[in-house]
């Protein structure tokens, strides 16, 4: 009656004793996810690291109109011009000393007098600039640099001369190409917001071609490389020499931005010097006002003085993106 009866070998219940060792693997396995998921909460939280680009662009539209009925007592011709512009640039600071500038900018304007001209014509261009400019350098001294430059600018559109037939420019006619090896200075103040360099290259190669020589050559003899002696024109013409560019860049407030950029070049035979002068204004939001002012002087082509220099003036109102 004492004697326990076994329970039959199917029905048996095993007790299965616990592996400790991967308990314990499994136990760090935790600990080493979790302390990571932490850190990377932790780097999300972190504020990012400063970046090595320096980014920009700035969209404008502008425009002025003038309207007067034909009855109006002083007289008037009623007019209308539009310029639509956009620059933008992107510069790396690298940590070893390399820097690579880049700049785009594009401007095309177009006016009219609601009339035709002699030539039948009643919208004329007032700007036609594709321009790309691009830079590296390789820091050698407290600002100093020694670098590369090279830049691009063309025209799209056909664009005559008032009550003419003569072509001014047109696509890739002319197109302006320039290199330069030389010392780069750059100057920042970041408290005053301003941005400065200076590129000195004593070696500089210039290169025009002209894509188009419809007419009398007049876009070949508007940027000299017309023989009136063979008259013939050639397609392209390069020289080398000399050359400096200096950039300047200042927001004094929100309100009020001023860019400058002077160039010079010599083949040693001529000068060419080029000096865009721009203050940007904001008057209420997105609406301002533009004042470009764009001395030229340029000794490789025309004949008198009246020819060699060169004045461009725009003011107007307008919206603005940045």
């Amino acid at each position: 009656g004492g004697r326990h009866r076994r329970l039959p070998k199917k029905t048996q219940i095993r007790i299965i004793k616990p592996n400790y060792r991967t308990i314990r693997i499994m136990k760090k396995l935790f600990v080493m996810t979790a302390a990571l998921v932490m850190a990377v909460c932790a780097m999300a939280q972190e504020e990012a690291a400063p970046s090595k680009w320096k980014k920009g662009v700035d969209i404008s539209v502008q425009a002025t109109q003038n309207y007067a009925t034909d009855n109006w007592h002083n007289g008037g011709t009623n007019n209308l011009s539009v310029l639509g512009g956009l620059q933008g640039w992107w510069n790396y600071a690298g940590e070893k000393g390399f820097s690579w500038d880049n700049k785009v900018e594009l401007k095309y304007g177009v006016t009219t007098t609601f009339t035709q001209d002699a030539a039948g014509r009643s919208f004329h261009l007032t700007d036609d600039k594709t321009y790309y400019e691009t830079k590296l350098g390789y820091a050698i001294g407290k600002g100093w640099n020694v670098a590369w430059s090279g830049d691009v600018s063309t025209t799209l559109f056909d664009n005559y001369k008032i009550d003419t037939d003569d072509l001014i420019s047109a696509f890739a006619a002319p197109v302006y190409f320039n290199t330069a090896i030389g010392f780069d200075y750059k100057y920042t103040n970041e408290e005053k917001k301003i941005d400065f360099s200076l590129m000195i290259a004593p070696y500089a190669f210039k290169l025009i071609y002209v894509n188009d020589v419809r007419g009398d050559y007049a876009i070949s003899k508007h940027v000299g490389i017309y023989d009136e002696a063979l008259g013939i024109t050639q397609l392209k013409t390069y020289a080398v020499g000399s050359s400096f560019k200096a950039n300047y860049r200042q927001v004094f407030n929100e309100n009020i931005t001023l860019s400058s950029v002077l160039s010079f070049y010599t083949d040693y035979k001529g000068i060419e010097v080029d000096w865009e002068i721009v203050g940007d204004f904001k008057l209420y939001k997105w609406l301002t006002a533009r004042v470009s002012l764009n001395p030229r002087y340029d000794s490789t082509v025309g004949e008198g003085w009246d020819e060699k220099i060169q004045f461009k003036e725009f003011v107007s109102l307008g919206l603005a993106y940045r």
